[in-house]
């Protein structure tokens, strides 16, 4: 039941929150923009599917999920900053960090996100993200 309602939760309002997102967040931090994709819709919708899928049993990867929560998080935190609001640069800095955070988060390894980030997901990361 949990995971029928995981999956109509995300089919009807916030489309943007299936998968894994870790492709798109590397598009966006590729420069392209999204409308939309790191919104507080998704992660609302993003987060209580989570919940709900996993409750039901479903076997769910949590690492790519908690990526994708992160950098909605810092997404939707930057929109009151206006050194992050203003700048599209700034703005990818802030989720390249909040990627890192993620996979942080899903191994219990702080070091290891950071790496990851700079190696799979961004194109271009400045060394005053890294520490």
């Amino acid at each position: 039941v949990f995971g029928t309602w995981s999956a109509w939760l995300v089919r009807t309002f916030a489309p943007f929150a299936s998968g894994s997102g870790i492709p798109e967040i590397k598009t966006i931090l590729g420069g392209f923009v999204m409308k939309g994709y790191l919104g507080g819709r998704v992660l609302l919708i993003k987060s209580v599917a989570l919940v709900l899928a996993i409750a039901s049993g479903l076997s769910v990867g949590l690492e790519a999920a908690y990526i994708h929560i992160a950098c909605c998080i810092a997404n939707v935190v930057a929109r009151y900053f206006s050194k992050y609001a203003s700048s599209e640069v700034k703005k990818r800095e802030l989720l390249s960090g909040a990627a890192a955070a993620g996979i942080s988060v899903a191994f219990g390894a702080p070091v290891g996100g950071v790496l990851f980030s700079l190696e799979m997901l961004s194109s271009y990361f400045p060394p005053k993200t890294i520490w």
